[in-house]
């Protein structure tokens, strides 16, 4: 899977309860993918996933990939504390049919270069899907750095060693 053009993580629109404005969700959708997005990515950060439920993350998912319909590939966040928990964010999007996973260094717990690529490949062994990384450091507290990178190159359950999986070129900076 090629991660060229433009992916678009979705805001979350709420109601004044804070439960999903699904009708405003919709127009989003439609209007991102009129104004030519080439994916969507649900439960980044611009989606707000860092302040929603297990279960509501799940049911956002599945909402955006009934609303998209094919039109364009949905990516969904794996983003949590523990890397076990993006495991099971990973088995719900496979589950849930998205065509690749937004994988991010696990939030305040400032991670070595090579704690961040084992929780990476740890995700990729438990689904085997295609993974596109997210680097920020200004909200996660450290760099997706070269040795990060290298080591994700080097391994052998590096999802670059996947047919269906990025380049090696989408592991650089």
């Amino acid at each position: 899977m090629q991660f060229d053009g433009i992916w678009t993580p979705i805001v979350t629109p709420t109601h004044a309860d804070h439960s999903i404005n699904e009708d405003a969700l919709g127009r989003t959708v439609e209007h991102l993918i009129r104004g030519g997005v080439h994916g969507i990515i649900s439960a980044g950060t611009t989606g707000e996933y860092y302040a929603q439920s297990h279960e509501e993350r799940i049911h956002l998912a599945k909402i955006i990939k009934k609303m998209i319909d094919g039109r364009v590939p949905m990516v969904m966040g794996t983003g949590a504390l523990r890397t076990e928990e993006s495991i099971e964010f990973a088995k719900a999007a496979k589950e849930i049919g998205a065509d690749a996973l937004l994988v991010a260094t696990p939030p305040y717990s400032v991670p070595t270069g090579r704690e961040i690529a084992l929780h990476a490949l740890a995700i990729d062994r438990a689904v085997n899907m295609p993974v596109m990384l997210y680097n920020y450091p200004g909200r996660m507290g450290v760099n997706m750095d070269e040795e990060t990178l290298d080591r994700l190159g080097r391994s052998p359950a590096n999802p670059c060693n996947h047919s269906t999986k990025m380049t090696n070129a989408h592991w650089k900076r």
